[in-house]
């Protein structure tokens, strides 16, 4: 049996397209030798046939000093990797789990056993790689923008970083001309284009320590407040193992509730999130975050008793 034959047989068990080119196999070899250095393949001719083999005939792509649990660990690892599989600019990330998975026969039947939070339907996540490579690059950007409810505007941006918050992306950076940050939802923007005015670097944001005492991606450069709350003790035992923020620290307690104090920026993420636990807890300062938790919650209470009206009405 010929080179060909073999190879096909050995697709076709692995559940691959056989390849129709000698060209093909032999751009393989080359590949082979590329990869591995001490892979040297030595060509001999015996009658009409050509043979192929190691110079080294111990030699083999399989002996890796892997055990099982390596390679149930490095087999995880691929399939995480295979999130970005079919982003663009990310195609190395292809080549490198195909890679793996040949040369090393990784088994690729299983299923994944970790599962990351993921919006597939965000508007405009392709532009991720685009703009990852911008800033990695050092790339200034014309960007296309349309708030919610206004017309769109075209900003020449300087992009720094990418963060993902409540499964959308946002990015943050420089307009020209401004030295403040801003921020861009993915979703909102409508186009992306290279710009022609030269980078500026960051060399003010430490992105780490912004994000440090902040809930969410909003009014970042603001100062952070000493915030109280008050907690009941089933609430407690869940925001204790999933602190609000690392500031996070009890303050006081009794039998029934813990006052935890942090220091944060008062933003609207952040009284999504004290709202998110219901009646497990009650802001105790300062005075204006007390206020705005109190009108979200009267609007709140408002159209239910409108609701209820409705449905008494109908009866």
């Amino acid at each position: 049996m010929d080179m060909m034959e073999k190879c096909n047989d050995a697709l076709e068990q692995a559940g691959y397209n056989p390849v129709s080119s000698k060209n093909t196999i032999l751009e393989d070899l080359r590949g082979i030798e590329s990869n591995f250095p001490e892979a040297e393949i030595v060509k001999r001719k015996s009658g009409r046939f050509i043979y192929y083999e190691y110079a080294d005939k111990t030699f083999s792509i399989y002996n890796i000093p892997l055990d099982d649990d390596g390679m149930a660990k490095l087999a995880q690892t691929i399939a995480i990797l295979s999130k970005f599989e079919g982003l663009p600019n990310f195609d190395w990330v292809d080549d490198m789990i195909e890679h793996f998975k040949s040369t090393l026969n990784i088994p690729t039947t299983k299923e994944s056993v970790v599962s990351f939070d993921e919006n597939i339907y965000l508007r405009n996540r392709d532009y991720f790689s685009r703009l990852f490579s911008a800033i990695v690059s050092e790339q200034a950007l014309v960007i296309t923008y349309k708030p919610f409810g206004k017309d769109a505007i075209t900003y020449i941006f300087h992009p720094y970083f990418l963060k993902q918050y409540n499964n959308r992306w946002f990015l943050f950076g420089c307009v020209e001309g401004r030295t403040n940050l801003s921020n861009f939802p993915l979703d909102r923007i409508e186009s992306i284009e290279n710009a022609d005015t030269s980078y500026r670097p960051n060399t003010e944001f430490d992105f780490n320590e912004i994000f440090e005492d902040v809930v969410g991606v909003s009014h970042l450069t603001d100062g952070p407040e000493t915030i109280q709350i008050l907690v009941d003790a089933l609430t407690y035992d869940y925001i204790q193992s999933k602190p609000i923020l690392p500031t996070q620290k009890p303050i006081a307690r009794t039998e029934d509730t813990t006052t935890i104090e942090i220091k944060t920026v008062i933003n609207r993420e952040l009284i999504q999130l004290l709202l998110s636990f219901g009646s497990g807890v009650t802001v105790l300062k300062p005075q204006r975050l007390v206020d705005a938790i109190e009108r979200e919650l009267s609007l709140s209470l408002q159209k239910y008793q409108s609701v209820q009206l409705n449905c008494t009405d109908g009866m």
